[in-house]
């Protein structure tokens, strides 16, 4: 990747036992938001009395995927201005920003108990976002689909039944498959539009009653 600020690439290091990229002109520093905390923490102990920081930049592009960063007041309320990316979510700290960040953060127990209670909603928004790319997941469903078919067929040995079982099935395979257009479509039945991850939930549930059904004819 190439540094946001003066394009140079940046050298992969490890930072307070984070994985890190460092600009070695300006001493840039890009990680993902949830290492930052991790990083902020353990730069406590070791931050100098005294550094000064560049102000935060505009218009700076994402090393990462081009995208655009945005500045952030970290922790909401410190004045510290960094910049995080607006879709991959990582953060680019320009030279002296870290030592500031590890000083705000040894400054009172309240902010420290801020700060955890950030990471931990990462860590709550991590899992979670793990667990929708499994509910959308279209190469998961489509296996599943598969399964059912072949079961289907040597459970019945009936071609036209397992078309007809396909047909069936194509509708929650859509609803798994693009459950955000799914909802939207729903605005014109009732006042507002199905939540997408229920949609994709419930489609899931079809899926796999229909399934267990035929895995017990079966066997």
């Amino acid at each position: 990747m190439d540094c946001p600020s003066c394009d140079k690439s940046l050298n992969c290091e490890t930072l307070h036992g984070q994985a890190i990229d460092r600009c070695p002109a300006c001493d840039g520093i890009w990680l993902d938001e949830s290492e930052l905390w991790a990083v902020v923490r353990q730069a406590g102990s070791t931050t100098p009395p005294a550094m000064a920081a560049k102000p935060c930049a505009d218009g700076l592009s994402c090393p990462r995927c081009n995208g655009s960063l945005a500045p952030m007041n970290y922790a909401h309320d410190s004045g510290v201005m960094i910049n995080r990316c607006m879709s991959c979510r990582g953060i680019w700290l320009q030279s002296g920003q870290l030592e500031r960040l590890a000083r705000y953060r040894a400054g009172t127990p309240a902010i420290r108990s801020l700060e955890n209670a950030m990471a931990a909603e990462i860590r709550k928004s991590d899992r979670w976002q793990s667990a929708r790319r499994v509910l959308r997941s279209r190469l998961l469903s489509g296996i599943v689909v598969g399964f059912i078919l072949l079961i289907a067929w040597l459970a019945t040995g009936y071609s036209y039944g397992v078309l007809r079982l396909a047909s069936g099935l194509l509708f929650p395979l859509v609803c798994i498959w693009f459950p955000d257009a799914m909802g939207n479509l729903t605005r014109r039945r009732i006042t507002h539009p199905s939540h997408p991850d229920f949609l994709a939930l419930a489609a899931w549930l079809v899926l796999l009653t229909v399934g267990v059904v035929l895995l017990i004819r079966w066997l």
